[in-house]
Order: structure tokens, then C-alpha cells, then sequence
């Protein structure tokens, strides 16, 4: 009888259950009044208590299943935590579907009196993300400044080895947190903690069982009636943290949710009574070998028969292999769309996508790697995971969601992604740009290919200008943008009219007034992308008495260190290495003399990655500005935060520095 129990436990492992309601708190007036975060007066909101359980439970027929109750108060200081009112719940939908059941409040204090207003069922709403997930969303009703919203939900779920991440930390303080995850012995799973808060995690076991009712029948018929049990042991994780601070966002992060402070659960194996050890992806060889052999994978790098006429029209097999990449790429992005849809895996598959003109990224980018093949280039798929999808910290399938494609050639690995219009040879969206992917092979081999651009984007700006009796500066700028900035520049403002661009360049540059605007090779993507226009200004000159003041970069002077924080615990990351440079001739008027002007410097970081020349010389009746900032590489440590904005503070007050024009 005990090893039918045992054969009956392993077989329902992957049913679904029903879900379970769950019980709202009480807002007290002592909350209701508060009118600032006591340790934090800039917070917008503040999560006042937030408790978190997932346990994986049994029922007889249905099998092992994840429940995750969610309990979640939060107060609204002003106009501007209202976003924090906002919740959205993704669950993931496969063979069988995770569901969620919610309830939820506002909390108001009117008239000294606390009122309650429920979150109405038809205020919550699904939306079909994709073929996988699905996600429940809602806004709290009744937002005031100060009011607090509460929410229970409970999820429950088939998919026993998806245990969210124990996050311990939010973008806003927590005064109370507790959280705890709870596992049968039968499942082993890999814990890694990220994040830069300290945390104490406890951990613990308890016994636990499940009762099986068994029903019998003898030989005459006659049904007989009988429980069982199985003792096992559970084992629990658990924190409880208070006044947890906010991360603080700040510019240049790949994905600011890789920092958040939480504990990650990774199934490694799994061992059930009198059955084998079964191990789960270990390494990401294994992982990338399970993903090529999918039927949605490197079963489509197969299919050859859809493109093999437009491929023989389009080259010469014998033609230089650079030749081929550039031509077959640039005839990929022209032949399919992309829909916009996110996945490794191909969707309605890559002849249907080349036939139709559309797809997702795999149907895109398996069709390029296949093509290339097809023309004697070693090419391979490379799995990746984009920015928005935050760095894969185990082995494991869900770590990618991405793949683009790379050619082996005698100078590297050559990186195409033929889901966006104005890339290039190895000059990726900056969605692709997130560390390491793997570059996967015909026989399941994989290895890892750095992502990290090697080349510098460029922005370089020219000026001639002159200043007029009246205090009016008058000139004509061009500007031109390569690599990483040229996508970018192309990606953002090809698609806008003439006339906004021109507004937005005269807003982003203290509404100069700009004239005889011209842009230059917009659709050419193996050139600079450039803009040429003559502009006229009113408020770049300061007169006083029979002096002449301005700053030499004019409306080019960084005004604000965008590095704020007293101290950064996550790295810096610029997208590319890059070199911004302004050179600037300036016409002085006449009867006028240079009484002073900032003195010309030259430095370097500590760690020598980044460097700042600022050159300021009279050349005849000129003056002639020169200002060049260059950053060595993509990442900079966290380690050399300090440095970095102590580095940014230097150049912005450089270039704050005035020129004194004299009369003679």
C-alpha cells in the first residue's frame, strides 16, 4: 500500500489546485495621519507592513503546487506616490494556468473617521502579455493624498520549481517586512542572495505530511475506506526586516530590479521516496543544449527550402564573407517585421514569418542565422537576456529570453540582431546590451560571447558663432553621431517631422531659434547620422556695464551632475564606451578684448577609464573652444563611484566657468 501512496504522490506533481481566499487587515487613524515618512521625508510612499509566504502543498489529485499569499499596506503621502496605488500580478500560462484571487481596500480618514472603499472585481483587469504570460492589473479606487491601500492576493500555481524572488527591499522605504518560503524535502533548490543590503536569513525545518484517503474493494464488490500518511520534512526560509531604506534610482543602469536586495530560488533536483535523484539544468551548457534541441529552435535552423531562390539571387557564394553578412542582413530586416513579441522561441515558426513578413525575434533572427549557414558562413544563434529581463543568476532556460546571431570569422564574432531597422555589425540595440550571452552550436556546444561593445560611439559637434552688438548670439552648428548613438539618434528622431525635431532641438538647447535645418544620412546606417542647421540666441550672453559675460560652451554647458548619491552600491553602466566632443569658434565683436577665461585643463580618472580635456585659446580674432570628454569603456565599479561624479563635478564647473570680454 505504501509504495502505490508513493507512486500515486509522484504522478500528480504537475496538477493544478484551486485558489485559496485570503483576509484584509485593518488601517489604523495613527496611520491615516501621518503626514511624512519619519526616516525618509522625501518618500513619495512607503510600504508600512508586507508579508510574504510561498509554500508548495500536496492535494490528493492534484498534486504538488505553489501557493504565494501576499499581504501589502502601503501609505500615500502625495500626488506623486500614487503610482504606488497601481499593482500588477503576471502569471505564467503553459500546459495548465497560474491563477490569482484578490482583494483590496483604500483607506481614507474622513471627517475623523476611517472609511473603506473596496476594490471592485470589475476594476481589476487581464491583459494577454503573450503566448506565456498573462497579467492581472489594478488601480486602487479612492486616492487622496495621505489615504493608505491594502491588497491580499494569493497565487497559486502548478509550476512548484517558480518560487518568486524573496525581494526584502523596494523603491521605496519599508517599515515592516516578513517573508517566508517553505519547501518538502523532496524538492532541492540553489539559493543566491543579490542586492547590497544586509540581511540575516533564518533557517528552519518542521515535520509535515500528507493523509491520502484510500478506497478499496474486496471480492463481493463491497468498497472499503482507508487514510494513510507520509511524514516528511519541510524546510523553511525566512526574514523579517524593519525601516528597510528605498534603492535610489539614478541614471546609467542597465536595470535597476538587478540591485533590489532579494533571495533567488533555483530547482536543482528533486528526489521523491523509492524513485531516482533527477537532477535539473546544472550548468549552461545543459540549458543551451535543451534549448537548441526545442522544435522551436535549432529545429527551424533546418528549414531552408522557403529561402534558398532569394538567397541565390541575393549573393555570390564565392564573394568576400563581409560582403555576405552585410547584404544577407540588411535583406532579413527588409523581408521580416518584427512584431514587437520578445522570446528565444519561435512563435508561428520561421517560414510562416518570412512568408508573411512578420515575426517574433527568434522567427527574425533564427532565419538570419539560418541564411547566413546557407551562404558558407559559420553562424550560430546566441541566446541573450535583455535589459528589461536583469541579469540570469543560475543556469537556467527562463535566464533568456532573447536570441540574435553571431558569425564566426577570422577577425571575431560578428553580432546582428535583424530585429532593429538601424543596427549594424556588432552594433546592437541597447535592449541586447546586458553583459554575456551564449553562442550555441550545431552539435549543442555553447560558449560565452561578451556583448559589450568594442567600438566607441561618437558625438561630435562643430560651431562657428559670433556675438553682435545687442548681446545676440548667431551661428551654425553641426552635429554627427556614429555606432551606438547613430541607432539611437536614427531610432528616436527618423520618425519625427521636420518641424517637432526642430522644436525638440530648440527646447533641448535653451530654445535657441533655430533656421535652414538639414539632416543627413538618416536611412544611410554605415554612415554618421549628422544635422547641420544656423541658430540665433537672446539669452546666451550676459552685458554689464561695458563687459561681456557667457560660459564658452554656451547652450552646451552641463548644468547638473547626474550623479547624486552619497554613495552608489551598483556599477555604472553607460551602454558603450563613447567620446562626446564640442569644438567651438567663436568670432569676438568688435572692440571688444579677452580680460579673462577659464584656464585649459587635462585629467583622468583615478582608474584611468575616463578622461576630460577642456582647451580655451585666442587665435587671432577668435576664440576657440574645445571641450572633449571620453569614456574607455561601458562599466565603471561601483567601487569607483566616488571618483566618477567627483570626476563629472570637475567638468561641470569647468565648463561653468565664464569668459570676460572687455571693451578696449
Amino acid at each position: 500500500m505504501k509504495k502505490l501512496i508513493i507512486t500515486a504522490l509522484v504522478m500528480l506533481l504537475s496538477l493544478p489546485i484551486i485558489a485559496q481566499d485570503t483576509k484584509l487587515g485593518k488601517a489604523t487613524k495613527e496611520e491615516l495621519t501621518e503626514k511624512l515618512y519619519p526616516l525618509d521625508s522625501s518618500a513619495n510612499a512607503a510600504i508600512l507592513f508586507k508579508k510574504r509566504r510561498s509554500h508548495i502543498e500536496y492535494s490528493q489529485g492534484e498534486g504538488f503546487y505553489l501557493v504565494t499569499d501576499i499581504h501589502e499596506r502601503i501609505k500615500i503621502y502625495n500626488k506623486d506616490g500614487y503610482d504606488w496605488a497601481t499593482k500588477s500580478i503576471s502569471l505564467y500560462q503553459g500546459s495548465d494556468d497560474e491563477k490569482v484571487s484578490i482583494k483590496a481596500n483604500t483607506f481614507n480618514l474622513t471627517n475623523g473617521k476611517i472609511e473603506k472603499t473596496k476594490l471592485s472585481n470589475k476594476d481589476i483587469f487581464v491583459e494577454n502579455v503573450n503566448k506565456y504570460w498573462k497579467r492581472s492589473k489594478f488601480t486602487m479606487p479612492n486616492l487622496t493624498e495621505g489615504c493608505i491601500v491594502e491588497w491580499d492576493y494569493t497565487i497559486t500555481s502548478p509550476y512548484y520549481s517558480r518560487i518568486d524572488d524573496m525581494e526584502l527591499q523596494s523603491f521605496i522605504p519599508i517599515k515592516y517586512i516578513e517573508s517566508k518560503v517553505e519547501t518538502p524535502e523532496y524538492f532541492v533548490f540553489k539559493n543566491v542572495m543579490k542586492g547590497y543590503y544586509p540581511v540575516d536569513l533564518v533557517r528552519d525545518s518542521k515535520r509535515s505530511s500528507i493523509t491520502f484517503n484510500n478506497k478499496e474493494r474486496n471480492g463481493n464488490g463491497a468498497a472499503s475506506f482507508s487514510q494513510s500518511k507520509v511524514d516528511y520534512q519541510t524546510n523553511i526560509i525566512e526574514c523579517t526586516l524593519k525601516n528597510v531604506p528605498p534603492l535610489k534610482e539614478e541614471p546609467y543602469v542597465n536595470n535597476i530590479n538587478n540591485y533590489i536586495t532579494a533571495l533567488k530560488f533555483e530547482l536543482t533536483s528533486t528526489q521523491f521516496p523509492n524513485s531516482q535523484m533527477k537532477f535539473y539544468n546544472t550548468t549552461w551548457e545543459d540549458v543551451t543544449k535543451t534549448i537548441y534541441e526545442s522544435s522551436n529552435f535549432g529545429g527551424q535552423l533546418d528549414k531552408k527550402s522557403y529561402f534558398k531562390d532569394d538567397l541565390a539571387a541575393l549573393i555570390n557564394l564565392t564573394a568576400p564573407e563581409n560582403e555576405k553578412i552585410n547584404k544577407i542582413f540588411a535583406f532579413v530586416k527588409s523581408k521580416i517585421k518584427w512584431n514587437d513579441f520578445t522570446s528565444k522561441y519561435t512563435n508561428d515558426g520561421v517560414r510562416k514569418a518570412y512568408k508573411e513578413g512578420v515575426g517574433n525575434v527568434a522567427e527574425i533572427n533564427l532565419t538570419l542565422v539560418a541564411m547566413l549557414r546557407e551562404a558558407n558562413l559559420k553562424a550560430n544563434p546566441v541566446l541573450i537576456s535583455t535589459r528589461d529581463h536583469g541579469i540570469p543568476f543560475f543556469p537556467t532556460q527562463e535566464g533568456f529570453n532573447y536570441v540574435i546571431a553571431g558569425v564566426e570569422t577570422s577577425n571575431g564574432i560578428v553580432l546582428l540582431d535583424a530585429t532593429e531597422k538601424y543596427s549594424t555589425p556588432n552594433v546592437l540595440p541597447l535592449r541586447d546590451l546586458n553583459w554575456n550571452g551564449r553562442l550555441v552550436r550545431e552539435d549543442g556546444s555553447s560558449n560565452e560571447v561578451s556583448l559589450f561593445p568594442i567600438e566607441e560611439a561618437k558625438e561630435m559637434v562643430y560651431v562657428m558663432a559670433e556675438i553682435d552688438d545687442e548681446g545676440i548670439l548667431i551661428g551654425t552648428e553641426r552635429s554627427s553621431y556614429n555606432n551606438l548613438l547613430a541607432l539611437k539618434t536614427r531610432a528616436n528622431q527618423n520618425n519625427t517631422s521636420e518641424n517637432d525635431l526642430i522644436a525638440k532641438f530648440e527646447k533641448d538647447n535653451d530654445n535657441i531659434e533655430i533656421s535652414e535645418f538639414k539632416a543627413n544620412n538618416k536611412n544611410d546606417i554605415y554612415k554618421p547620422i549628422s544635422y547641420q542647421f544656423d541658430f540665433e540666441s537672446d539669452n546666451q550672453v550676459e552685458i554689464i556695464g561695458d563687459k561681456i559675460y557667457f560660459t564658452p560652451l554656451f547652450f552646451h554647458t552641463e548644468k547638473e551632475n547626474p550623479f547624486k548619491l552619497d554613495v552608489r552600491q551598483f556599477p555604472i553602466d553607460f551602454g558603450t564606451p563613447f567620446q562626446e566632443k564640442f569644438n567651438i569658434t567663436l568670432k569676438l565683436p568688435e572692440g571688444y578684448k579677452v580680460e579673462s577665461m577659464p584656464e585649459s585643463i587635462a585629467y583622468s580618472t583615478p582608474e584611468d577609464n575616463g578622461s576630460y580635456t577642456f582647451l580655451c585659446k585666442i587665435t587671432g580674432n577668435n576664440l576657440q573652444i574645445s571641450s572633449v570628454l571620453h569614456m574607455k569603456t561601458s562599466i565603471i565599479a561601483s567601487q569607483n563611484y566616488g571618483a566618477i561624479k567627483e570626476f563629472y563635478k570637475q567638468m561641470i564647473s569647468k565648463q561653468s566657468e565664464k569668459v570676460v570680454l572687455s571693451k578696449i
